[in-house]
């Protein structure tokens, strides 16, 4: 919980940066984007597995690496860095995240060796922490993925939010490089962003009422 507070606070300051960045030297959306949208499905892929505290998840990408979802976050905070022409904005990324992240997972990991023993230190010794390994992890669950889980852990949800950012960022693309926004510009920014925006809450709220019936489930 402390690194998670933590990680939240650093986000408004960095997102300032980021601003201010961006507003100095441009916006380019390539190769950065390639880094979001591969950051999110591994993301994807790993929310489809996970069922958090209550199992310890060796499959599909846990199989490979032990933190697939942190490696998500790490590509697609990357890639957003890399729309701003600026090395130093990643830079300063890569320590933030680096201080914020090993942190947090070696406190997780105390956590998950109390909650799972000996199972626990097996799966540690034989799969990395954040660099996924060649070959899956032999001792691994065989359970499939659900798309179902994945929105239980709100990852429909940040899929949504990347939509929303990006489409933000091609039109900021667009006022840098003509130096205007002209009301066709705008026109088309509403007509893709808002119903994207409604789309989001949509889920949102879908997403609670989804959580309290499966943890009902789960409880009974």
């Amino acid at each position: 919980m402390q690194f998670k507070k933590l990680r939240l606070w650093a986000t408004y300051p960095f997102a300032i940066v980021y601003i201010v960045f961006a507003y100095k030297h441009g916006i380019e959306l390539m190769p950065g984007v390639w880094f979001v949208l591969t950051g999110l499905l591994v993301r994807c892929w790993a929310a489809g597995y996970i069922k958090k505290i209550r199992v310890l998840t060796t499959a599909g990408p846990y199989a490979y690496v032990r933190n697939p979802l942190y490696v998500g976050n790490f590509l697609m905070g990357l890639g957003f860095c890399l729309f701003v022409p600026y090395p130093m904005l990643s830079f300063l990324y890569l320590i933030l995240f680096s201080f914020l992240y090993i942190g947090t997972m070696k406190k997780e990991e105390a956590v998950l060796r109390e909650l799972f023993k000996q199972e626990y230190v097996d799966y540690k010794n034989k799969v990395p922490a954040f660099i996924p390994r060649i070959f899956p992890y032999n001792a691994g669950q065989l359970a499939h993925y659900s798309f179902q889980q994945a929105h239980y852990n709100g990852e429909l949800i940040r899929v949504i939010v990347s939509a929303v950012l990006l489409s933000i960022i091609y039109f900021a693309v667009n006022y840098f490089k003509n130096g205007s926004f002209n009301k066709y510009d705008l026109l088309k920014a509403v007509m893709l962003i808002v119903p994207q925006i409604i789309i989001l809450f949509v889920t949102i709220q879908h997403r609670k009422e989804f959580v309290k019936k499966q943890d009902k489930k789960i409880n009974c």
